[in-house]
């Protein structure tokens, strides 16, 4: 009888032994789960920065070089028939550790051509591609007005309403970019 409650509790030990080693495993791997997790969101949020640079980068970029691509043209050159964005992006550039690509293209103007602004509108689209996580896109309809003195970014917020800059559409071409809604 000795023999056999020392065999019991050899049993009870391993039992519980298998069960700590689980629940370690288990507590484990929501850990890793959780730090991957939290560096994914980490990685999702700084791309999305990042496409948020590309939009206001490229704002900048077009009211500057306004005059020297012909209107846009040579932006436009490259857009497919259609309201498709080309294959290959108009500017690439890296926010800190993430690439930014920005593609452009006509918005619906009326007049037919993708490849022909009328309107100083454009359709601006960056895409973000973090080292790791997804990558992101923000698209954007960036418009000038021909008739304003500087170049000018008006936010949603206080923080970004009246801001000018001396940078413009390249003289007499000075402008105000706006950002316009867009819904599905």
């Amino acid at each position: 009888m000795h023999c056999r409650e020392r065999g019991l509790a050899l049993v009870t030990v391993l039992f519980l032994l298998a069960l700590l080693m689980v629940l370690a495993l288990i507590l484990s791997d929501k850990v890793l789960r959780g730090t991957r997790d939290a560096a994914l969101s980490a990685a999702r949020d700084q791309a999305l920065q990042a496409a948020g640079a590309g939009i206001e980068w490229a704002r900048h970029q077009l009211a500057v070089t306004y005059r020297s691509s012909s209107g846009w043209a040579t932006y436009l050159a490259a857009v497919p028939t259609g309201e498709g964005y080309p294959g290959e992006p108009a500017f690439s550039f890296d926010v800190g550790r993430v690439a930014v690509d920005i593609y452009l293209r006509d918005n619906p103007d009326g007049d037919g051509d993708p490849r022909r602004d009328n309107d100083l509108r454009l359709f601006v689209l960056a895409r973000a591609r973090p080292a790791s996580g997804p990558e992101i896109l923000v698209e954007s309809l960036c418009g000038f007005e021909a008739d304003a003195a500087v170049y000018r970014q008006e936010g949603v917020d206080s923080r970004r309403s009246g801001q000018t800059g001396s940078a413009g559409l390249a003289d007499p071409w000075g402008s105000r970019a706006r950002t316009f809604r867009l819904t599905d």
